[in-house]
């Protein structure tokens, strides 16, 4: 019993952890969106992004790691590749609504599972 108890607070102490993987910005009012995306090995974090159609878009990308960048190329939105520990901000509108795949443009690193989901709603 002690145990099950144990396991059952020390889930729910990273239930925040996992409240990240998903940054939800579609329901805000209109202005400029901050966004911070870091990684932790190949996984970007947060893995998927929501914002609305016409947002202006500013992202903050710091490497948390190993040689990496963060592209998005249907805004034509990129940081340049920078060294763990960097970290770049870029700036582009989301003037397109659908559901788009940001990665890492580094050697293999989008098909080792370096990508995320950008979602743009009306």
């Amino acid at each position: 019993m002690k145990k099950i108890l144990f396991i059952a607070l020390l889930s729910a102490a990273f239930l925040p952890l996992a409240a990240q993987e998903v940054v939800d910005l579609s329901g805000q009012g209109p202005g400029v969106k901050e966004i911070s995306v870091t990684n932790e090995g190949f996984d970007y974090m947060p893995k998927e992004i929501r914002v609305k159609k016409g947002d202006t878009i500013r992202l903050t990308y710091t490497n948390g790691g190993g040689f990496h960048d963060w592209v998005l190329d249907e805004f034509d939105a990129a940081t340049k590749q920078i060294p763990g520990g960097r970290s770049e901000t870029i700036e582009f509108v989301a003037d397109r609504s659908g559901e788009f795949e940001f990665y890492c443009s580094v050697g293999n690193h989008r098909a080792r599972g370096m990508w995320g989901k950008f979602i743009v709603v009306e």
